[in-house]
């Protein structure tokens, strides 16, 4: 084994395939990586880490003594947990500290001020390359992908050669005794995700979309001209992760593919059906899209495999919105044979997902929105949030162009604690601290859309003008069925962990 000893610290995400990917690399090449996951991701509310859970985190680092710390950044929402990180390794040591993910790719010089090294890109060949420099104690400023200090203030090197074939790339680390998870105030040895009832894999990396909310248009720039940005890994090897990852963990109940959007290719997800049936036959869950995952063919196989779950991002009922200021390209017709092809495939749970409570939208958007929701094939569940200006994405520059939002709201909004820009994510709390109360009144019905019920409620809702002045009784209705779907969603989760625990 080799000297250099790296470290890498995964914020709010247990299973974050980035670091896990490059730990796996560099153990095929000789070296002994170490990881810690910091805090668990929750969707409903998120907490700084406590006093006790970054000195936990700090006496680690100081116990393993790494040759260097590389720590994720794939959002600005943890920006100011991984400052006081940086902040606090650098002043007790000299360690050299390199920093990767979403944001360090679009940011390197605002990383570079509180990082030594940056990594723009997909890492794995930089992270092999800048270890063996650490080893042979030899310049690592010129390798590309970096960004290092220089007299005229960083050195941004040229992006490399995106790699074509993923199936030569090892399997995230699973399993190793080379983990720490930091969390409720406690540190626990081993890998935090081998006694999980769920797995998080990807069979592909790029997105065929360039949606303005997202970064990976902005990336997908970056790489223009370094190769085919979307590539699939082969089924074979898809298999021969999960088979491995089952083997591990015993316990394991349901996977989750968090590819930018699957299915896409008609041939590999047939032959990934009728694979993952065979081999694998656990329930699923996956991303979809309403012009890509619309092939009855293609889902019905899926379903027969074990497809439990799909998340359908549409974000409005409004074409011109959809179109204008997200950047998205489907048509109203596509969306609803989207939801038809569901609906006759008997997808167990249909999720479509919205962003609404954002400054570009009026009253007639969301009537648009309600009316769309209203034709969508039941059975579905929405998924509701608000629009969040992530750094470096082409939503920003549209928002200061129509006048909706400044740089300096941008900017402030993107420097919120870490709880309040959850919060502000969170449709229902978002809408029920909103001034302008027809736009409540729009939100509620389009809740509402998802129920069978809710239809009656509309009905009689539109013909009340006055609850778009005063829409209190629409937002008690709200808030019933949403402790219904909460109380539906505990109890999947709960026979779902007596499952596994009987299973074990």
């Amino acid at each position: 084994m080799k000297k250099t000893k790296p470290l890498f610290i995964g914020l709010y995400d247990t299973n974050l395939m980035g670091i896990r990917y490059l730990s796996s690399t560099l153990k095929t090449h000789g070296y002994d990586p170490h990881l810690i996951f910091l805090k668990s991701f929750n969707s409903y509310t998120v907490d700084d880490p406590t006093e006790t859970e970054y000195k936990l985190l700090f006496d680690t680092i100081k116990e393993l003594n790494p040759s260097y710390i590389g720590i994720s950044l794939m959002s600005s929402f943890y920006l100011s947990v991984a400052k006081r990180i940086f902040a606090e390794i650098k002043k007790t040591t000299d360690i050299t500290v390199i920093c990767g993910g979403a944001y360090a790719t679009l940011f390197p010089k605002e990383c570079l001020e509180m990082a030594d090294v940056v990594c723009r890109g997909e890492g794995e060949d930089v992270i092999v390359e800048f270890t063996n420099a650490i080893e042979n104690n030899e310049p690592y400023n010129n390798i590309q992908n970096l960004t290092t200090a220089s007299p005229d203030g960083a050195q941004i090197n040229d992006i490399r050669q995106l790699e074509a074939n993923l199936n030569k790339v090892a399997h995230p680390d699973f399993g190793g005794d080379n983990m720490y998870y930091i969390n409720n105030d406690r540190i626990t040895k081993g890998d935090p995700q081998v006694r999980s009832h769920s797995y998080e894999l990807t069979t592909s990396r790029g997105c065929p979309n360039k949606c303005s909310y997202c970064s990976t248009g902005s990336i997908r720039n970056l790489y223009k001209g370094k190769g085919p940005f979307i590539r699939q890994r082969n089924v074979d090897d898809v298999m021969a992760e999960l088979l491995d990852v089952k083997k591990k963990n015993p316990g394991l109940q349901k996977l989750r593919f968090w590819d930018e959007i699957f299915p896409w290719n008609k041939e590999w997800v047939l032959e990934f059906a009728k694979e993952y049936k065979a081999k694998i036959g656990l329930p699923f869950e996956a991303w979809g899209h309403p012009r890509i995952t619309s092939d009855p063919t293609c889902i019905k196989a899926m379903v027969d495999a074990g497809l439990s779950k799909i998340v359908i991002g549409i974000q409005s009922g409004c074409p011109n919105v959809r179109k204008e200021i997200y950047m998205r390209n489907e048509t109203q017709e596509q969306i609803f044979n989207c939801a038809k092809v569901l609906s006759e495939a008997k997808v167990p749970l249909v999720i479509y997902d919205f962003i609404l409570g954002h400054p570009f939208e009026t009253s007639d958007d969301l009537k648009e929105t309600l009316e769309l929701c209203r034709k969508l094939t039941k059975p579905f569940r929405l998924q509701l949030h608000g629009l969040s200006f992530l750094p470096g994405t082409p939503i920003e520059d549209i928002a200061v162009e129509r006048g909706v939002k400044t740089w300096e709201e941008i900017h402030a909004e993107q420097n919120r604690p870490l709880r309040e820009q959850y919060h502000s994510m969170a449709w229902w709390r978002q809408g029920h601290g909103a001034q302008d109360s027809e736009k409540v009144y729009w939100y509620s019905l389009i809740y509402l859309t998802q129920f069978k019920s809710g239809e009656r409620i509309i009905r009689w809702a539109l013909k009340k003008e006055s609850l778009k002045k005063n829409p209190k009784k629409l937002l008690l209705l709200h808030k019933f069925y949403n402790y219904r779907v909460q109380f539906e969603m505990g109890t999947r989760k709960l026979k779902f962990i007596v499952k596994t625990m009987l299973k074990r």
